[in-house]
């Protein structure tokens, strides 16, 4: 339920990019990601519907009912409800955010649960997309940063980012992001492991934690 409530926040956070898009490929890596992730989200919600049963279908019902950023509905996991306004905001979120995604996607793909290791296993290739799309956007951002620095121009006089604005881009959305891989010391990712939920990319988590013990 977790993982498929992240995939409709994305695209909730990312609905207005579509204005502002810088280039023709952008607007097209946009929509490949936000197509992408609605196919992760039908993949997790064909899970719950078809192993869980009605408790399976009630949360899928809980999926619909959730919106990214409501004070109400929130989505699940906080990182899912912040505003995504502009470009480096999403090029942050696919660098930083979706590298977790990649990392939660390859325990499960490592799951005892047959059904739940097999599906996952196509999306970890799309994931690997979202990843490339940020850390090439963040990379332009930079170089182009750069380059004016060198020649001795203001990147504000130029409407380029500056250096401070695009480190606060960073710090934000790493913080953020690290906050999903959860602590090393988490019970939620020991208990996964225990029961076989997640795969070997969760057991240095859990032996962690049996070892403190």
């Amino acid at each position: 339920m977790t993982q498929a409530d992240t995939e409709p926040a994305s695209v909730e956070q990312q609905r207005l990019l579509g204005h502002t898009a810088p280039s023709m490929v952008d607007m097209r890596n946009l929509f490949q990601v936000n197509v992408e992730e609605g196919r992760h989200l039908w993949a997790m919600v064909y899970l719950l519907h078809k192993y869980f049963g009605s408790d399976g279908r009630d949360e899928a019902e809980e999926l619909l009912r959730r919106r990214s950023g409501d004070p109400d509905n929130p989505r699940v996991l906080q990182a899912f409800n912040k505003p995504i306004y502009d470009w480096l905001a999403f090029y942050c979120f696919t660098c930083f955010t979706d590298r977790d995604g990649k990392y939660q996607l390859a325990a499960l793909a490592e799951s005892g649960f047959d059904p739940l290791a097999r599906t996952t296993r196509f999306m970890l290739t799309e994931e690997a997309h979202h990843l490339s799309v940020g850390e090439s956007g963040v990379a332009r951002v930079v170089e182009r940063t750069a380059q004016l620095m060198e020649q001795g121009i203001d990147p504000r006089k130029v409407a380029a980012i500056p250096i401070d604005i695009l480190q606060k881009y960073v710090s934000e959305w790493a913080s953020a992001s690290y906050d999903l891989f959860g602590g090393e010391d988490s019970t939620n990712a020991a208990e996964s492991f225990a029961t076989s939920l997640k795969g070997a990319i969760a057991r240095a988590t859990a032996s962690t934690r049996i070892r403190r013990r």
